[in-house]
């Protein structure tokens, strides 16, 4: 059977960060698109917020949708540093799900994170019909924290998917893009004369590069 998720960026677009991080409604979406389409990719079912509705009208949609997971993505403020993943409390199903995806997420993080934590009073985890978390990827009132966010969207896109992936017992497939090496090669120079050429490749060797003549046409 198909798994399908919710997937619910912040949408708190008044929430700022540190430096150039912008808003959190922003770069969580951007972590979102990274999420989505991961698992997209993997043959998850995809639901997904807008960024102008309320929490009222995220939790309406997404109960409508019956997803397997409805899954909050947001970043921090107040002083402190770290992720925490938060679900409705240790005996609901989000439980299992917040462990899952906190414990790859961990493997990514600058500092030891803060844990998972339970709280009946989200919103998103109080009214939605589906399993739910909210991560708290890490705060982006602390500089370091927000450089981090910033920096490494791909990165917490791509291990949050995989968390997803774990906990709907789907294996993770490397993609083609990911796997493969980019080599950048540096052109020092063309010669219209080959004996030109020959001398700047001994050049090139007595100071210690590797070289070669590689003719074309023009």
């Amino acid at each position: 059977m198909t798994k399908s998720i919710y997937l619910s960026p912040s949408t708190q677009e008044k929430n700022i960060g540190y430096g150039n991080y912008g808003s959190e409604e922003m770069r969580m979406n951007q972590v979102a698109d990274v999420v989505e389409k991961i698992l997209i990719k993997h043959g998850v079912k995809v639901y997904r917020n807008k960024p102008d509705w309320d929490l009222k009208e995220v939790v309406k949609d997404s109960n409508l949708r019956k997803p397997n997971l409805h899954f909050a993505i947001h970043s921090n403020a107040g002083g402190g540093r770290g992720a925490e993943v938060f679900a409705y409390s240790p005996q609901s199903e989000g439980a299992k799900a917040a462990n899952t995806i906190y414990n790859e997420f961990e493997k990514i993080t600058l500092i030891k994170g803060r844990g998972v934590k339970f709280n009946s009073k989200f919103y998103e985890l109080n009214s939605t019909n589906a399993p739910a978390i909210l991560i708290e990827v890490a705060f982006h009132d602390n500089l370091e924290d927000a450089n981090w966010i910033i920096n490494n969207i791909e990165k917490i896109g791509v291990s949050l998917a995989k968390g997803v992936l774990k906990y709907f017992n789907i294996p993770f497939k490397e993609s083609s893009e990911e796997n493969s090496k980019v080599l950048y090669r540096v052109m020092v120079g063309s010669f219209s004369k080959k004996e030109n050429a020959r001398q700047q490749v001994e050049r090139l060797k007595k100071a210690g590069f590797d070289s070669v003549i590689m003719p074309y046409k023009a």
